[in-house]
């Protein structure tokens, strides 16, 4: 699987993060505070983790655990890379947007392009995706849920039609195709393989390069051959695709952004 989302690594410069108080989400954890605003730490035990790991998720930080790992070890990780934290929180923060809404002026991105929304009023709610931009019809019943669901389905079915297109160049020399491919938003992952053979993909990768979206997809279908991030690994990539690491360069400066983008247009919470 591909992760997205920063990671824990040297502390550098920031407001230092504390505990504060706050209703407790169920699951372990601890609550911090940024900035004054108490922010909920997930700790997740993982029985495969070999080491204490920070992840800034889109539903918030998580920490990862190996077993019988101790609350105090657990929680001097946490203060050793708080500013970390509160520097991850912040951007997080900074990329937060308002969901899309029907009859705004807006644009919706598609595979590196930005496209205008054409406002059509209507008897029912249709998208309709057209080369140099989108006709969404609409009708006084339609509502700003609707909407992003209608998107939402909308870039699944074009992006597996996209995707399977690009698929297959890249089929020869692997032991077989994918049992089927899947597209949704994901938390923190760009992509993955599951033990059926079947690949999801991110539907935020739909906004990025169209290269990017090829790396992705390439990366798991180099786990029908292994199913690991080994040397052996990398080299099946290398092979098929050899400038993976300016796309996944990309995706460490830009996957925020893109899932930031995801949430505002596909979120079908009533946000305010």
């Amino acid at each position: 699987s591909l992760r997205s989302g920063g990671r824990h690594g040297e502390s550098e410069s920031g407001l230092m993060f504390g505990l504060a108080r706050g209703r407790e989400p169920a699951g372990n954890g601890q609550w911090l505070d940024c900035d004054g605003e108490p922010v909920w730490l997930a700790w997740k035990p993982h029985p495969k983790a070999r080491r204490l790991k920070l992840l800034m998720a889109a539903d918030g930080p998580r920490l990862t655990l190996p077993p019988r790992t101790s609350n105090r070890s657990a929680e001097a990780f946490v203060d050793q890379h708080r500013e970390w934290l509160a520097q991850q929180w912040r951007k997080r923060r900074a990329l937060t947007l308002s969901p899309l809404r029907i009859g705004e002026p807006a644009e919706l991105p598609w595979l590196g392009l930005r496209l205008p929304i054409v406002w059509i009023e209507d008897r029912a709610l249709r998208v309709v995706q057209h080369e140099d931009h989108w006709r969404i019809h609409t009708s006084a019943r339609s509502s700003d849920r609707q909407l992003r669901a209608a998107l939402l389905q909308q870039y699944r079915n074009a992006g597996q039609v996209w995707w399977l297109g690009v698929m297959q160049d890249y089929l020869s020399g692997l032991p077989k195709a994918p049992s089927a491919l899947r597209v949704k938003p994901l938390h923190s992952l760009w992509g993955s393989l599951n033990a059926a053979d079947a690949v999801t993909l991110d539907a935020a990768l739909l906004f990025a390069p169209p290269e990017v979206a090829d790396y992705v997809l390439v990366h798991e279908l180099c786990h029908l051959l292994q199913r690991n991030h080994s040397p052996k690994f990398w080299r099946e990539v290398e092979s098929r695709f050899p400038h993976w690491r300016d796309q996944r360069d990309y995706l460490k400066e830009h996957g925020a952004g893109l899932k930031a983008e995801a949430r505002r247009i596909f979120s079908t919470r009533d946000l305010c």
